[in-house]
């Protein structure tokens, strides 16, 4: 059985859909919380500086973004599939629309209902986290109207989609990765935004399809401290591949420094490391650290800019 040490806070809107997913999978996890803003003197040494939430760590190896996490589950773990009868592709388009366009719009619209009530640190390491530099309250006050208005259109078309299945789900009776995504955005606007569940009643089919989802429960957690996580990546070696196996590989090599950072404009500090292998889906470097040792840090290309460090 795989090891899984998930790195999360429970009011993690992304790190609850990873929660629900291994729910779906049935697994067992230990659970490692951490703060909700930075610093995270627990977390960054074992990812390169990557400060998002959830990551997922098996002995040596650090696995940052949720769709990383997800394919690694997947990939790592048995239970039923995230990516049920040949549906990966639909269930990663899907989920990718969610985790961006619609997420986004839909953070536009919790941050900014809650500004006043919700502590300045908190909404200021957010609104730089996803709006990037030169935000103001003023502007995401303005803009409040026209991002629901946005949210609702891209809600009543995946309401549409989800009403076409056959099944309880986006591609019928089994759950997968997308189903996730789907139940996280219903879990977020209805739990997070005052006016989320009278906006949210509209969707019929998304509430049921959240309903289905969440009776998955979140898999089996037992609570392990953040300094017996680090003990364990020191202790253990990386089982990641070497070299670089994709048709176009932007002329990187194995052993170069690289960066790495999310696509877009954001706050978010560059992952530097030594380039370990890659892939037409994922990066890999190794980082070491005094708390940890060499570990390899994993993240997706999809999402992410490289460059040579």
């Amino acid at each position: 059985m795989t090891n899984l040490i998930y790195h999360h806070y429970p009011q993690s809107p992304v790190a609850h859909k990873i929660r629900v997913a291994m729910g779906m999978k049935n697994l067992s996890w230990h659970s490692v919380e951490i703060p909700r803003v930075p610093p995270k003197p627990f977390l960054m040494p074992l990812t390169a500086g990557y400060r998002r939430t959830p990551v997922l760590q098996i002995g040596a190896d650090i696995y940052c973004d949720s769709q990383n996490i997800a394919m690694t589950l997947e990939d790592q773990t048995d239970g039923p599939s995230l990516f049920p009868d040949d549906s990966a592709a639909l269930h990663h388009l899907i989920s990718d629309m969610v985790q961006t366009s619609l997420f986004d719009l839909a953070v536009r619209v919790v941050i900014t209902s809650v500004i006043g009530t919700a502590p300045e640190g908190f909404i200021n390491d957010r609104g730089s986290l996803y709006f990037g530099p030169g935000w103001t309250v003023e502007d995401m006050q303005a803009a409040f109207d026209g991002n629901v208005m946005q949210l609702q259109s891209m809600l009543t078309a995946l309401d549409a989609q989800v009403g076409a299945s056959e099944g309880a789900f986006l591609a019928g009776n089994k759950a997968g990765y997308a189903d996730a995504a789907i139940e996280m955005a219903v879990w977020f606007i209805t739990g997070r935004w005052e006016g989320g569940p009278e906006f949210m009643a509209q969707f019929k089919n998304l509430n049921a399809l959240a309903e289905a989802a969440a009776a998955f429960g979140e898999g089996s957690a037992t609570e392990m401290e953040a300094e017996q996580a680090l003990a364990i990546a020191k202790e253990a070696t990386s089982t990641a591949p070497t070299g670089v196996s994709c048709h176009y590989s932007g002329g990187f090599e194995a052993g170069q420094m690289v960066s790495i950072r999310q696509a877009g404009m954001t706050a978010d500090p560059d992952v530097v490391g030594r380039l370990r292998y890659m892939d037409a889906h994922r990066i890999g470097i190794t980082h070491e650290s005094d708390e940890t040792g060499e570990v390899v840090v994993h993240l997706p290309i999809r999402g992410y800019v490289v460059k040579p460090a």
